[in-house]
Parts: structure tokens; C-alpha cells; sequence
């Protein structure tokens, strides 16, 4: 992104939305899975050994009983059972013991590894082009940071740890009924079949699904979103019906997707359900022979059936959590697709940061052509041509649809022209540097303020600034700092006063000092408010500056105007020169306006 937002730049209406930000495989998921756990690597070590030994404590169990059921044939003193029924106690005790403290350490290895993971997203997100982000829509952004990092969640918090307590339960019984009598393991892997052709039947059938369901909960959340925000359009033309329609048509789509992926669930739990019978059926059957062939203990053939049966849980708890892990999945692709992404982008800027490096703020415009979306009826720039040299004012006027905000994103970096080009110092516009920064910043009629002290709003721009420069861009741009409570320190106030912002951002300016500013609409009452007036004059100083004017005390101070109309360039010069041509769109935008305001 080759400019920077010190306000905030609303979405151009009338563009065709671009494709939803990218997805990954499974491969590339898998693998930033792997690099997250990875730095938790001693606390996963750690949690794995306690894991393995509360299972393993567990496995005496079995045994235990056996014996216990053998003394009791054998008829040997109740002092017996009573030790051996201590000893269950006991391994229960430790065995729960271990495992809860492993558990507990698993779920606080795997929440680490989540917050580094909601980290690189957030990171992905500001390093991503704006306007590949807002061609996608915010559903999508937002469907990636909520749904998908809730289902990653669920199956961190309870999901992970189950399987993995599942999986070494499954291996070390194995290994206690290969002890005990392999023949009662071999038995036991006549379920083994089963279960693998019903896993492979609701993998195949389930991934496309869940990816499918993320895609059309991201689709459902983009209706509901366009609606909710453009309600008041929605009713000022009468188009409830229709955005009802849509919200009702993707949630159906939705509903109908949950209901297959409900059937392929019931379908994988029955076949899983079927290969415990057919399994603990051939245990016991095998133990029946055992015994009455080889002599096997009633006990041993006791502790065979209590081992397949204790893998009953573990088994269904893992082939049944592939459900979840699935949706987890598909959740952890779309997060890693934006954080592969923004990987991607901030790589190409590292490399080419020297390359882009301004060597001026001089802007120039070729043959600057902009349409929103190939389905727009019109597009909003054509033919532009354009130079305004360094360190000069350029107030842009024009009716509204004129082009006037489109062309300021344009020279601001937000986006890529569709015909020509747009250049500063030299670069394109949207990858020009200075100082490995932005070159140009944009300055909206909107501006966001952050939770936190006015310092910290202040800083988004220039992290390392001292209070006293802090203090003094306040100062230069007119800031009254005694109107908040604790100063720099101090908190912003929940709602804060147009001009107040207003001064925020043009203070952020400042402190950035990019060669190019672009005020979009940024003083729009500066022609009654004479600081702010004073203010944004102050912050064009010394640099480019293209304004949005809309008063006459913005176009009195500007070194040219260029007039717009529907997307051409229609007059340009000093506004003097302009206002001698009686019958110039100029002079009659400013008859118009009454000589104080366009």
C-alpha cells in the first residue's frame, strides 16, 4: 500500500465487488500451524511427557481388575483384592491427576499460539493493499476474524486436547493388549477397517462442504452488512424487499450446506458405532479361545475386553472430533490465506522499498483512466493529465460524481489506475516511499480515533515522537490540549468534536511529514472556522498538498485550481486567472456559491 489513511477514506459506492480475500491449502495451513507451535516448543514438551504418563498410569488399571477378578475365582484372602482395589485407586489418582495438569498446559501452549495467530492476521490485514481489502467487503474481513478464529478456538480449547489424550491412549492400550496376549489385539484391529472407510467416506464428503459452508457465511454476513449499512438508502429508495430477499436467499444457501454436512456427521457416527460392535465381538471371542486353548486367565481375557473397551471413548472421540477439526480447518486455510497474503505483500515492498524511494513530492498524471468494476455504467476518470510540482497547493473543485475523491485516492495510493498512470517523485503512486514510509498520506472528512490516550492516537503516525513533539504539532495545528483531561497522558473523550478530530489528523500529518498530503474533504468547515482553515494551511507547508475544496478560504490559498466534470479535467490555473474568465466553470461555481463558498 503505497499511501497511508490518517482519516478514514469511505468506500467508493457504484464498484463491482473484487474476489474474497484468498484461502490456502491445507498444505501451507498445516505448515503456519506447525511454525506457531513451534515457539511453544518446551511448554509443548512438557505437556506431552505429563500426557503420556497420566495415560500410562491409566493402562495398570485394567490389569488390576483382571487380577482381582482371578483372586476371586482363585478364591485367595480378601487382603488381596483389597490391595490390588487400592492399587486402581491409586493409578486413577495419578493418572487424573497427570493428565488434568497436562491438559491444563496444552489448552495454555495451544491459546499462545492462537493469540500469535490472531496477531498475524491482524498484521496481514494492514499490510494488504486497502483497496484489495475493501474490494473484498467487510463480511469477509470480518467472517475470517470471528467465525474462522471461533472455530480455530473451539477446536484449541477443547477439541486438540482431546484428541491428543485420545491418540496415546489408543497406542499405549494397543501396546498393553500386545503384552497381555497379542491375539486379543490382532482381534481387536478387525474394527480397524471400518473405521478407516468411514473416516475416508466423511473426509472426502465433509471438506468441500465446510469449505463450501465458510464461503456462504461469508456471502450471508456481506448481505447483511450492505444492508445494515446502507439502511438509510435501503429506505430512502424503497429496497427492503429486495435486500431481504438476498439475506434470506444466502441464508437458505447457508442452512441447506448445514444440513448435508449434518447428514454426512449421523452417517460417519453410525459407521463408528458398528465397528466397536464388530470389534469388542471378536475380542471376546478371540479371549473365549484363548482361554480354553492356551489356558489365557478369565482375568486376562477380563483386562483384554477392558482394554478394547477403554478404547472406545478415545476412538470415538477422535474419529468423532474430525468433524470439528474440519471446520477448524477450513477456518485456519482462510486465516493463513490472509496471513500468506500480506506476507506476500510486505516481502515485495521490502525488496523493492529502496527502488521506490521519491526522489521529490511532484506529482504526475498520464492518461489516468478509473472505472469501478468492468459492470459500471461509466467510469469516474478519463483522459486525466496532470502534473502539479513539488511543494505546490492544488485545490480540486467540482459538483459531486465530479471525480474529485476518486482521482485524490488515486494520488493518495489507494488505488491503481485501470488506464495510465499516476506517479510521485518519480514512482507510481501506490508504491512510493519516503523514509521506507508512505509518501503520501490522506486526510478524510472522517477520523478514526482509537481507544487510548492522545498520545497513543497521536504516535499511530510516528511511534518514536517525544511528548514535546507531540505537544508541538498539537500546538501547530491549533490543538487546544487543556481540553483534555490528564493532557497527552489523558484519555480522548467518547465523542470528540469535528474540529477537534480534524486537528488530530492534521497533527498526525506533522508528525509523519510525508511529501504529500491529500485533504479529502478534510476542511470542509474550514470556510467558517478559521483555525482549521489556518491549520490545514500549516500542514500544507513546505509540501504537495491536493485539496478537496469546498470554501473559499481553501481555494484563496491555493496555487491552482483544477475543475472537474464528470471525470475530465474541464479548466485549471490560479484562481485569479480562473476568475477573469466570465463565463469559465470556475467563475460560475463561484457565482453560484456567492463569492464565499464553493
Amino acid at each position: 500500500m503505497g499511501a497511508a489513511n490518517l482519516g478514514r477514506a469511505d468506500t467508493p459506492a457504484g464498484g463491482e465487488r473484487a474476489a474474497i480475500l484468498p484461502t490456502s491449502t491445507a498444505g501451507p495451513a498445516a505448515r503456519l500451524g506447525a511454525r506457531l507451535l513451534w515457539r511453544q516448543r518446551w511448554l509443548l514438551l512438557a505437556t506431552v511427557a505429563l500426557l503420556l504418563l497420566g495415560t500410562s498410569a491409566m493402562l495398570v488399571i485394567p490389569p488390576l481388575l483382571g487380577e482381582i477378578v482371578d483372586a476371586v475365582i482363585g478364591g485367595e484372602p480378601f487382603a488381596r483384592v483389597l490391595w490390588l482395589a487400592a492399587g486402581v485407586a491409586a493409578a486413577g489418582v495419578v493418572a487424573a491427576a497427570l493428565e488434568g495438569i497436562g491438559g491444563v498446559l496444552l489448552v495454555r501452549c495451544l491459546q499462545h499460539a492462537l493469540a500469535a495467530l490472531r496477531e498475524d492476521v491482524f498484521e496481514a490485514a494492514l499490510n494488504l493493499p486497502l483497496g484489495r481489502v475493501e474490494a473484498a467487503g467487510d463480511a469477509d474481513v470480518i467472517s475470517r476474524v470471528t467465525n474462522d478464529v471461533e472455530a480455530v478456538t473451539e477446536a484449541i480449547s477443547g477439541v486438540i486436547p482431546l484428541c491428543a489424550r485420545a491418540v496415546f491412549t489408543i497406542v499405549l492400550t494397543l501396546v498393553g493388549m500386545a503384552v497381555l496376549d497379542p491375539w486379543l489385539a490382532v482381534a481387536a484391529l478387525v474394527a480397524v477397517p471400518i473405521q478407516i472407510v468411514s473416516t475416508r467416506v466423511f473426509m472426502r464428503r465433509s471438506r468441500p462442504l465446510y469449505a463450501r459452508l465458510r464461503r456462504e457465511e461469508a456471502e450471508r454476513g456481506r448481505a447483511f452488512v450492505e444492508a445494515v449499512a446502507g439502511a438509510e438508502t435501503v429506505r430512502a429508495f424503497g429496497t427492503a424487499d429486495e435486500h431481504l430477499a438476498a439475506i434470506a436467499a444466502a441464508s437458505d444457501t447457508a442452512v441447506r450446506t448445514h444440513r448435508e454436512t449434518g447428514r454426512a456427521r449421523n452417517i460417519f457416527i453410525g459407521g463408528l458405532n458398528g465397528a466397536e460392535f464388530v470389534g469388542l465381538a471378536a475380542v471376546l471371542a478371540v479371549g473365549f479361545v484363548r482361554a480354553t486353548a492356551v489356558g489365557l486367565s478369565v482375568g486376562a481375557v477380563t483386562a483384554g475386553a477392558l482394554y478394547f473397551h477403554r478404547l472406545f471413548n478415545p476412538i470415538g472421540d477422535l474419529l468423532g472430533s474430525m468433524d470439528d477439526l474440519q471446520r477448524a480447518l477450513a477456518g485456519l486455510q482462510r486465516l493463513t490465506g490472509v496471513v500468506n497474503a500480506g506476507a506476500a505483500e510486505r516481502a515485495g515492498r521490502a525488496a523493492g522499498a529502496s527502488a521506490s524511494e521519491v526522489a521529490n513530492g511532484a506529482i504526475e498524471l498520464r492518461g489516468v483512466s478509473y472505472r469501478y468494476g468492468a459492470r459500471a455504467r461509466r467510469a469516474a476518470l478519463r483522459g486525466i493529465d496532470l502534473e502539479i510540482q513539488a511543494g505546490a497547493t492544488v485545490a480540486l473543485i467540482g459538483t459531486s460524481g465530479s471525480g474529485k475523491s476518486t482521482l485524490a485516492r488515486l494520488i493518495a495510493g489507494f488505488d491503481e489506475p485501470t488506464a495510465g498512470e499516476v506517479r510521485i517523485g518519480g514512482m507510481p503512486a501506490h508504491e512510493a516511499r519516503a523514509g521506507g514510509r508512505p509518501a503520501a498520506l490522506l486526510v478524510a472528512q472522517e477520523t478514526h480515533m482509537f481507544a487510548g490516550s492522545t498520545a497513543d492516537n497521536l504516535r499511530i503516525a510516528a511511534p518514536g515522537a517525544t511528548d514535546s513533539e507531540l505537544s508541538q504539532a498539537l500546538a501547530d495545528v491549533g490543538f487546544d490540549l487543556a481540553l483534555i483531561e490528564g493532557g497527552l497522558a489523558g484519555s480522548l473523550p467518547a465523542a470528540v468534536s469535528h474540529r477537534e478530530a480534524q486537528q488530530l489528523a492534521l497533527a498526525r500529518v506533522l508528525l509523519a511529514d510525508p511529501p504529500v498530503v491529500v485533504l479529502d474533504e478534510a476542511g470542509s468547515q474550514a470556510g467558517s472556522d478559521a483555525s482549521l482553515a489556518q491549520a490545514m494551511r500549516r500542514v500544507s507547508d513546505g509540501r504537495t498538498a491536493v485539496v478537496i475544496a469546498h470554501h473559499l478560504d481553501q481555494v484563496r490559498g491555493a496555487d491552482r485550481v483544477v475543475v472537474l466534470e464528470h471525470g475530465h479535467i474541464i479548466e485549471q490555473g490560479a484562481p485569479d486567472e480562473l476568475l477573469r474568465r466570465p463565463d469559465g466553470a470556475f467563475s460560475r461555481l463561484w457565482r453560484m456559491a456567492g463569492g464565499s463558498e464553493l
